[in-house]
């Protein structure tokens, strides 16, 4: 990786990076602020919860389990954790498509005409896009955190810090695949087109497969949204091995093919 190319990246980045984190940071303290004020009241939301047909508890990422208490872990995973990919995934999607954006500039053919391989132009912009979710994770744990300091109520700050770890796994994995796209296209409009379908769809598919034909169920492994069930972190208190392979898996291999693709490209 080139360190210059890193930092260059970094720069035009780290106002975009630090908005992202600060907001995430005030959201966490805020989920975590009004847990008192719904407390008393957490017998009638979980009834509503439960009453819940099967499609809406996956598209919410409730899971198939019945929820019996609404811990402030509970609260936050139903009211923070399922949409922190989502919204993460909007920073993975813009993120990954910055090789095409500047190939539809033009300052794409003046940056590798310079004494650099194109492979650090790649990895030097993944890099910054790894860095950056990973300083949003950190924000939002801490604003998490920040929030149980500020009500009388126990947290388990471990758990949530799992969930996120796998969060942040799946926002890797839509930044990879993003990138491959861009790689391939080097069309910003074209790669941001076709990565929101491709996460729009696997989102449909997720809470929409259930309701169809059992014959049809296995469709929903090609889903990532599929493996991403933040109650059953908090519930067990761990990782989900195949969800972290699966993120990992498909971060890792459209990275490699990212590059691969991007050394053999007619840039002109």
């Amino acid at each position: 990786m080139s360190w210059s190319l890193f930092t260059s990246n970094l720069k035009l980045s780290r106002w975009g990076i630090t908005a992202w984190a600060v907001i995430l940071f005030l959201y966490g303290l805020l989920t975590l602020y009004i847990y008192p004020s719904i407390s008393g009241s957490t017998s009638a939301i979980l009834e509503y919860i439960n009453s819940l047909p099967e499609v809406l508890k996956a598209a919410f990422g409730y899971g198939d389990a019945d929820i019996v208490t609404l811990t402030p872990d509970i609260f936050v995973t139903m009211e923070f954790a399922v949409l922190w990919p989502l919204l993460i995934g909007v920073y993975a999607i813009f993120s990954g498509i910055s090789v095409a954006r500047e190939a539809e500039r033009g300052t794409l053919d003046l940056l590798i005409a310079q004494p650099i391989r194109r492979y650090q132009v790649i990895i030097s912009k993944f890099a910054v896009f790894i860095l950056g979710a990973v300083v949003i994770a950190v924000a939002s744990l801490l604003g998490l955190m920040a929030g149980a300091g500020l009500i009388n109520e126990p947290v388990n700050i471990t758990s949530l810090s799992l969930v996120l770890a796998e969060a942040l796994l799946f926002v890797l994995a839509i930044g990879g695949y993003t990138l491959l796209l861009a790689a391939v296209f080097l069309e910003p409009r074209k790669s941001l087109l076709l990565a929101g379908v491709i996460t729009a769809a696997m989102y449909i598919i997720n809470f929409m497969v259930p309701i169809l034909d059992p014959a049809v169920e296995w469709i929903k492994n090609v889903s990532l949204f599929n493996y991403y069930q933040p109650q059953q972190i908090v519930t067990s208190g761990s990782l989900d091995g195949t969800a972290v392979a699966v993120y990992s898996g498909v971060a890792v291999v459209s990275f490699i093919a990212a590059v691969l693709i991007f050394q053999r490209r007619d840039i002109s």
